[in-house]
Formats: C-alpha cells, sequence, structure tokens
C-alpha cells in the first residue's frame, strides 16, 4: 500500500481527540517486527492530523472587549444603585412611588447580572485562548518526534512489512520510543482544546439562558414589567435563584398573546393588583404551566394575602429549592418531612412527581397545603407527604400491564409520563438517549445543563454493574458552575461534579455508593 495514502488502517471519521486516541492506541500497541506495518501507517496518518482548530489571538481579543464592557457596565450600575438607595422625588408616591423603587431596583439587579455575566463569559474567553494556544503549541511539538520515528520506519519496511534484509531490533524500539511521545504530545493537545471547549460552550450558553427579559417577546408587556419579574428571586433572596426560567419567560408570553381579549385584560388586571414582584412571577409561572386565567385567579386568591412575604410563598409553591450550597445533600419536602419513597420501587414515579411540583406553582400549592393555606388540619408537613404520596401512586398505577406483576417501570415508561407529568407543564416532549460510553456522556452533558439551565428538569437512569443490575431513577434539576444538582426520591438533593457524570462515578447520589453507572437520560425536545 502507498505510503501517501491517508488513513490506510481504515481510521472511522470522528473528532480530532477520538482520531488522535485511536492512532495513539495503535502506536501504543505496536511492538516488534510484526508491529512495524501497522506502526508505520499509524505514524503516517498522525503526521496528517492538523491541529486544533481557531484562533487565540482573535479569542483573546474578544475576551479584551468583554472586559472592557464590564468596567462600562459597572459604573452604569453604581449610578442605578444610587438612585434606588436615595430619595425618589416626592411626587412619586403611592403605588406610582413603588412601581419606580421596583423598577429602579430591578435595573439596578439586571446590571449587576448582566456584569456578572460579561465577567464570566470574559474568563471563559480567556480560559479558551490560553487552552487553545497551548494545545496548538502541544500538537506542534508532536511533529518532530513522529517525523524521526517515519524516517526510522522506511529504513526497517518494505511498505505495510518488515524488511528481512535491513530489519533492526533497536531501531524499531527507539522508533516506537519516538511514536509514542509525538502521538502523547498529539492527544493531550487535541484532549485539552476539546475539554477546553466544550467547558466554553456550557458556561457561554448557561450564560445566555439565563438572559430572561428578553424571551418575554409578547404584546404589550413593558419593558419595566419585564424587568421586574425576571428579577423575582425564590424568597426574596437572589442567591436561591429566580422564580422564572427561561422555559417560563418563553411559554408565558406565548400563551399571553394566545389569550383572548377579555382574558388578556383580566389578567393584566391580576398583575397590576399583585402585592410584590414574586407574587406576580407566580402568575407567570401559572400561565406558563397551562394554567387558564380561572384558575390562575383562583391560585391568586389563595396567596394574595401572603404575597408581601416571600418566604410564605417560597416555602408553599418552590418546596424543590435549588441549594447554592454544593457538594453536599440537602434535604427536599414540606414542613420537616422528606418527599421519600421508602421500600417502594416508585422512584420514576416518585422524581417525576417532585419535578411537576418545580415547574407548575399550582399542583406544587396543593401538595404543600392541599389548597387550605394556613389551616393545620391540611398545612402541614404530614399532610402533604400523604398527598405527595398519592401523587405518586397515581403515577404509578399508569404503568404498563407488561410488567406482570414485576416491579418498577422501563425507560420507555418513564419517557411517557415525563411528557405527560412535566412536559405537558412546560411545552418540551421528552426522548430518551442511552449513554453507553464516555463520549456519549460528553455529548449529552452540554444539553443536560442547558435543559435544566431553561427550567426542564431531566429524568436519568442509573445502575451497579452487577451481571442483573439495579435500576434507580432521579432527576437532574440544576446546574452550577461544573456541578449539576440531582434530586434523589429517597428524600434529599444532592451536587455532583460534570467529571463524576462523565466517568460513571454517581454513587455519591446513592447512599453507600451503591448506583454509580449513568445508564440514559430523557431529554427535553
Amino acid at each position: 500500500m502507498p505510503d501517501h495514502e491517508l488513513n490506510p488502517l481504515g481510521l472511522d471519521p470522528g473528532t480530532q481527540r477520538q482520531q488522535a486516541e485511536k492512532l495513539k492506541k495503535t502506536i501504543d500497541e505496536s511492538h516488534g517486527m510484526w508491529g512495524a506495518g501497522d506502526l508505520k501507517y499509524a505514524v503516517h496518518d498522525a503526521l496528517q492530523l492538523s491541529g486544533p482548530k481557531g484562533d487565540s489571538g482573535k479569542v483573546g481579543d474578544l475576551a479584551a472587549a468583554y472586559y472592557k464592557a464590564v468596567g462600562q457596565l459597572d459604573q452604569i450600575q453604581f449610578r442605578v444603585a444610587q438612585v434606588g438607595s436615595q430619595h425618589l422625588p416626592d411626587a412619586w408616591t403611592g403605588q406610582v412611588g413603588e412601581k419606580a423603587a421596583e423598577v429602579v431596583k430591578a435595573s439596578a439587579d439586571d446590571l449587576t447580572r448582566c456584569r456578572d455575566a460579561m465577567e464570566k463569559g470574559r474568563q471563559q474567553l480567556s480560559t479558551l485562548a490560553t487552552a487553545l494556544s497551548e494545545a496548538q503549541t502541544l500538537h506542534g511539538q508532536g511533529a518532530a518526534p513522529l517525523g524521526e520515528a517515519l524516517k526510522l520506519l522506511h529504513d526497517i519496511t518494505v511498505a505495510g512489512a518488515p524488511d528481512p534484509i535491513n530489519w533492526d531490533d533497536d531501531t524499531m524500539h527507539s522508533a516506537h520510543a519516538k511514536a509514542k511521545d509525538g502521538i502523547k504530545s498529539i492527544y493531550d493537545a487535541a484532549v485539552k482544546a476539546e475539554n477546553a471547549g466544550r467547558a466554553a460552550a456550557r458556561e457561554l450558553n448557561a450564560l445566555a439562558d439565563k438572559a430572561l427579559a428578553g424571551k418575554f417577546k409578547n404584546k404589550g408587556l413593558g419593558a419595566e414589567d419585564k424587568l421586574v419579574l425576571v428579577d423575582a428571586s425564590v424568597g426574596g433572596n437572589a442567591g436561591d435563584g429566580t422564580i422564572l426560567t427561561e422555559a417560563n419567560a418563553v411559554r408565558a408570553a406565548q400563551l399571553m398573546d394566545q389569550m383572548s381579549d377579555a382574558d388578556r385584560a383580566r389578567f393584566d388586571q391580576l398583575l397590576a393588583g399583585s402585592k410584590s414582584p414574586e407574587e406576580r412571577a407566580y402568575l407567570m409561572k401559572a400561565l406558563a404551566a397551562g394554567h387558564s386565567y380561572d384558575e390562575i385567579k383562583a391560585f391568586d386568591d389563595q396567596i394574595h394575602d401572603h404575597a408581601d412575604d416571600p418566604g410564605w410563598l417560597a416555602t408553599r409553591i418552590s418546596p424543590v429549592q435549588l441549594d447554592s450550597a454544593a457538594p453536599g445533600q440537602n434535604g427536599t419536602g414540606y414542613g420537616g418531612v422528606a418527599w421519600d419513597q421508602g421500600q417502594h420501587n416508585t422512584c420514576v414515579a416518585a422524581s417525576t412527581v417532585t419535578a411537576r411540583a418545580m415547574v407548575d406553582p399550582l399542583f406544587a400549592f396543593q401538595l404543600t397545603t392541599g389548597g387550605h393555606p394556613g389551616d393545620p388540619k391540611y398545612d402541614n408537613g404530614q399532610a402533604a407527604k400523604d398527598r405527595w404520596d398519592n401523587e405518586t401512586n397515581r403515577v404509578y398505577d399508569s404503568r404498563s400491564w407488561m410488567h406482570l406483576g414485576a416491579d418498577g417501570m422501563w425507560d420507555w415508561e418513564s419517557k411517557d409520563i415525563a411528557n405527560s407529568e412535566i412536559g405537558d407543564h412546560t411545552g418540551a416532549g421528552y426522548k430518551n438517549v442511552d449513554l453507553g460510553d464516555t463520549d456519549q456522556r460528553k455529548d449529552v452533558l452540554a444539553q443536560v445543563e442547558s435543559s435544566v439551565d431553561q427550567g426542564k428538569p431531566v429524568p436519568i437512569s442509573v445502575k451497579n454493574d452487577k451481571l442483573l443490575p439495579d435500576g434507580h431513577q432521579m432527576m437532574i434539576i440544576g446546574h452550577r458552575g461544573d456541578q449539576l444538582e440531582i434530586y434523589n426520591p429517597w428524600g434529599y438533593t444532592v451536587w455532583v461534579s460534570e467529571d463524576d457524570f462523565i466517568h460513571n462515578h454517581l454513587g455519591g447520589a446513592t447512599q453507600g455508593d451503591e448506583l454509580p453507572i449513568a445508564d440514559s437520560v430523557r431529554m427535553p425536545k
């Protein structure tokens, strides 16, 4: 076979890292006289691999532009915050004054978020530029030893076979050592560039998902209203996240435009009569969950008297809150009673019911209070747990008759109930994605993080490595930095790293490291 033919080993097309990884394996395993041909062709192909693509200088220039923008935003935010911290004009009194204060605060908070997002973007771009430059240098360092190895191999081979006249074991050993050094540089460069690119893409996508005000692309909602809505935080605490997600903003805007003129007028009046930004945000979230005006009005009648108490609202309407502490385990439930499936094989149903409580505020409120807020007979931890159990059993009882007495649910059933219990309230349909190897988990990770950033929980099946493996479903509900928050229906949430997800080290999410292997996820479309 001619030496100039590219890919004589039949290397499957793939990413640069995948190609380098396959060549590295071939080179590492090509020993002795009968490995000389494979080694020669692998070295030839390795020399044909182009370096990591991209212009680190231009990426660095973009990071510098972000840095300049951050400085400008700092100055603007300081001036707006000053307005909010000083007395507003005396003419702005009553509801007008309250509205003005809300808008000024929301504007300052939005500028702070924008500045923080720009700074995080700058850091990611700067890191990417550095990693790209280092990867390209590292790739270049592999050419010399590979070229030397190929020259040595030409001396002791004929085409793809050892040359019986000129064969020399020492030359082969030297060629093999040089080839290993060269391909290691090229492989390490590809890994560095790929990891940096993935990290930058995930973080920049996450930052884009948090730009909520622009998602309200509907008629009649003013810029100041959008700012106040997206500024409303769970419990009034910015550290616990905003009430509305990207999916809420997009879907609520669409559904507002679909309302009849009469319902739109009544809904606008309901928003205008709210006591707090948090109340308005929960009403918008209820609309995004697909509820009618009449249902939302009845819900507001029950929460309105407490709408100026963000903690009261959060406890009853956002019972599963994204905990900013990571790592560690955090209880979940209501009134001090955890939502725990106990000894029942209802993990799919249980995790799905809790996920619905995250996306549907009316459902969450019904679980926590039974529709009777403040009545100790209904509004208590054990009563809420009983209602959660009843909902779990309702979902579990919808499983296929094909189980024939066996416990549990299959992935396709998980997909179906995710569609009906979660997707119907987010507008996103689910599909099953198997996670058979590291590359599949790497590929799906960015999609998982984007989904949960948008407010769409992702069911995940885990298992152990037994011959007949045990299985369990949990729910990925949050993402911060390089951490994923997972709700386990054993009654808690836990943070795991991206690296743990990719390399099947999820045992920390199940007590005693019982089920470390990520088997599949249900992805929102």
